[in-house]
């Protein structure tokens, strides 16, 4: 359901002018302030109890994003479906790039180190008809596929315990073995292997499980998957039309999205970007914020917040045709609504759209097309709150956001 919010078109002449006659009186960015000194006032709780969009991670249960993440990538075959004749090698290519694509994703403050340690294909015990593998099975269904694959892993001699999470990689032959799903530790029913290299036992605490699907979709689904063991919702939609709520502006909506950089909501969660490049508005009032192009490094302001309630918020972000974004269908400013409250696959994140936006063409998408250009404002009268484009250039974009 599209929000009770009306995007309004371009602001007349006179508009225009009396706010620029005005833009002296408006009060510079406001970054965000520490609440018990530690997140902003406009950080919201997440209330699903699982994958959501609040800041607030659970890193008992999730990876904490920061830093290097050893992964043990385990090449798995079965009784029924033994292992290619395609060289192991091209597996491991085919997941390589999700070590350059979440470096830049993530300014250079989470590494992916992806190592094979056993260059052949390891026995899983059961057929891979026998493992249930259906979109929306069981997480004890899930945490025996685990538990076989690292146990015959590791009774193959592979030293378990170097890792903080585990690549599962089945033959192309095991056409069971379909999606790819990630598992997530559950604090109260620990996953523990026995690992004969150490003599000692390994609790797994995360893995992604790939099926048939990684030859389709690449190297991005291990950057969509490994950002749920940090902690991140689905943003593509579990039923009706998949694509409804971002299109394809964000990786954990459509994994071959033209711009699929982390929003910027979500860098912030992930700890990438800092609170001092957040321009909270959380109470009565009007700023001004240019905000840098999410894709780039480096200091300066990276999104201007509206907080609307305990759980909701209006994002305003920047967006260009950089690194990760390179194929971006539109550039300029990206509007979007926050709910914390709302589940994974439900649009926990929903873009606002333009009516004003350049038309969808190609494998451009109407969605891929939702940015805000200079003159063009979004008000929800609702909310009482405005996001006013004001300038843009090659490498940031001026908004004022206000909120009475």
């Amino acid at each position: 359901m599209e929000p009770p919010a009306r995007p309004r078109r371009s602001l007349p002449t006179a508009l225009i002018l009396l706010l620029s006659a005005l833009l002296a009186l408006v009060v510079p960015a406001h970054p965000a302030h520490a609440d018990d000194g530690s997140t902003s006032a406009c950080a919201l709780q997440g209330t699903t109890g699982y994958l959501d969009e609040g800041q607030q991670t659970d890193y008992t249960r999730f990876q904490n994003p920061i830093g290097t993440k050893h992964i043990g990538l385990i090449y798995v075959d079965f009784p029924d479906a033994v292992g290619t004749a395609l060289p192991l090698t091209s597996y491991y290519d085919t997941l390589k790039g999700a070590e350059d694509w979440m470096w830049n994703a993530s300014y250079g403050r989470t590494a992916l180190d992806i190592q094979a340690p056993y260059a052949a294909w390891v026995r899983m015990p059961k057929n891979s008809t026998d493992y249930g593998w259906e979109r929306g099975f069981s997480w004890s269904t899930h945490q025996v596929y685990v538990k076989d694959a690292l146990t015959a892993a590791a009774a193959a001699g592979v030293d378990l315990s170097p890792y903080d999470m585990f690549y599962v990689v089945p033959t192309a032959t095991a056409t069971a073995i379909g999606h790819t799903p990630t598992f997530v530790q559950d604090p109260a029913a620990p996953t523990w292997v026995w690992n004969p290299p150490t003599g000692s036992w390994v609790l797994v605490h995360w893995a992604v499980t790939f099926g048939q699907d990684m030859w389709h979709w690449g190297y991005k689904v291990a950057d969509h998957e490994t950002a749920h063991t940090f902690g991140l919702p689905d943003l593509y939609a579990y039923s009706g039309d998949q694509h409804q709520y971002v299109g394809g502006w964000d990786l954990m909506g459509r994994i071959s999205g033209p711009a699929p950089q982390y929003f910027g909501w979500e860098a912030w969660k992930l700890g990438w970007i800092a609170d001092g490049q957040v321009s909270c508005l959380d109470t009565v009032n009007t700023y001004t914020t240019t905000l840098t192009g999410l894709e780039y490094g480096g200091s300066g302001y990276r999104l201007a917040v509206i907080r609307t309630s305990a759980t909701t918020a209006y994002v305003a972000e920047s967006r260009k045709a950089a690194y990760d974004d390179s194929d971006a269908c539109a550039t300029g400013v990206v509007i979007y609504k926050v709910d914390t409250s709302t589940a994974t696959g439900s649009g926990p994140i929903q873009l606002v759209t333009n009516p004003d936006a350049a038309a969808a063409g190609g494998n451009c998408t109407t969605l891929d097309m939702q940015t805000w250009q200079p003159g063009q404002w979004f008000q929800d009268d609702t909310a009482r709150i405005r996001v006013y484009v004001s300038a843009s250039d090659a490498s940031t974009d001026t908004v004022w956001t206000s909120k009475w």
